[in-house]
């Protein structure tokens, strides 16, 4: 996966993370469970999980102004509905057509976003992938990709999904993110733990030395 690609998919996790306890996340949760369960019944569930990609990482950039539209209260339902016709009918499922028009009538298409990322985590959950953001000074060969995977798979039970971030300024090593944790082994991190202990110690003899003259 591209390095914009992973970064829009960990923009993409963070926001659903935070929003998870709000009631935006949680309506959005709701609405995805819903689309999942008809999509299942209907053998649909991977296309509409295209769908939803192509629209928020394909259409949303490319037609100026459109989530903002979408997303509006100042616009009315009418408006909206026609838009969601001339875009998608003909050109995306009748299942997926008819849940942008629900969420229209519900005036709830502020949550498409969400409901997209939502979707999509659920359909992970299914598989049992797991989405780990690995950060690397340099590129990482297919074998150490291989590797990295087979780590994370024995450590996590699951099957990881390698979503790769070329940062040169951690000079070396790897950060990984699994969810809410950070697995660090990168210099960058070393040399910032060594100067925080060189820090720490010169603090703590410069106290000293206040100590001593206060005692004397």
């Amino acid at each position: 996966m591209s390095d914009t690609a992973a970064a829009q998919r960990l923009r993409e996790d963070a926001q659903l993370q935070t929003d998870s306890s709000r009631v935006a996340g949680r309506l959005a949760r709701t609405y995805a469970d819903a689309l999942l369960a008809a999509a299942e019944k209907q053998d649909a569930a991977e296309a509409v999980a295209e769908q939803f990609a192509s629209l928020l990482d394909e259409v949303f950039p490319a037609v100026a102004g459109l989530e903002t539209l979408l997303s509006s209260p100042a616009v009315n339902r009418k408006r909206k509905d026609a838009v969601l016709a001339e875009l998608f009918e003909g050109r995306a499922t009748p299942l997926f057509v008819d849940f942008l028009r629900l969420l229209n009538r519900k005036d709830r298409l502020g949550l498409l976003r969400l409901v997209g990322i939502a979707y999509r985590t659920l359909r992970d959950n299914q598989a049992n992938r797991l989405s780990v953001v690995v950060e690397t000074a340099v590129p990482l060969d297919a074998d150490q990709q291989q590797a990295l995977v087979t780590t994370l798979a024995e450590t996590t039970g699951k099957n990881p999904v390698l979503l790769v971030r070329e940062k040169p300024e951690l000079i070396g090593g790897l950060v990984v993110r699994v969810g809410d944790k950070v697995y660090d082994s990168s210099v960058r991190s070393k040399l910032r733990a060594v100067r925080n202990k060189l820090l720490a110690r010169g603090a703590h003899e410069i106290q000293g030395r206040r100590d001593r003259f206060s005692h004397q």
